[in-house]
């Protein structure tokens, strides 16, 4: 992948225990034969490049400052992974209780709508980190990560896991 690519990893909370550098050494992001099977159990969710738009999408999606729509993409709490500072490598965690909020939240999701109402904006955060220009195949390929992440959340929420994410550049 090109750009920055943020992953999302449905968790055991249990496996939230220990280190951020244990979570960040076992997630199957980093190996390209357990990322694949990962990705297609559907525990972990990846979106290549316009995560910020989706970022605007839903933390802006209830108004500034909703308590859940800022969890979704870069909420919760982020933690380094390298404690020395050599690195400025972090991980992302979202408790159950968190993912359940987020999942409720999205239940009610319209990523279509959102993005219709609010393509100007979106159109502008593109424009301060790539030269490609907003059009409609971009807007579909956001609603369709959208949706993947709803029902990403969703089964996590259902399943009583937690979230990890994992931002790489």
């Amino acid at each position: 992948m090109t750009g920055v690519d943020m992953y999302w990893e449905q968790v055991p909370e249990a496996k939230l225990a220990g280190s951020p550098r244990r979570l960040w050494d076992r997630s199957p992001v980093f190996d390209d034969a357990a990322c694949e099977r990962a990705l297609a159990d559907g525990t972990v969710r990846l979106v290549p490049e316009h995560y910020l738009l989706l970022e605007v999408l839903f933390a802006g999606s209830q108004g500034p400052g909703h308590p859940v729509a800022g969890l979704v993409v870069s909420g919760g709490a982020w933690h380094p992974v390298d404690l020395s500072g050599a690195s400025d490598d972090e991980i992302g965690v979202l408790t159950v209780g968190e993912v359940r909020a987020v999942s409720d939240f999205l239940a009610d999701a319209q990523p279509n709508a959102w993005i219709a109402r609010r393509e100007s904006e979106l159109s502008a955060v593109l424009r301060g980190y790539s030269t490609r220009q907003w059009d409609d195949l971009l807007a579909r390929r956001l609603a369709r990560h959208a949706e993947g992440l709803a029902a990403f959340y969703h089964r996590a929420a259902a399943d009583g896991d937690a979230v990890v994410k994992i931002l790489v550049g």
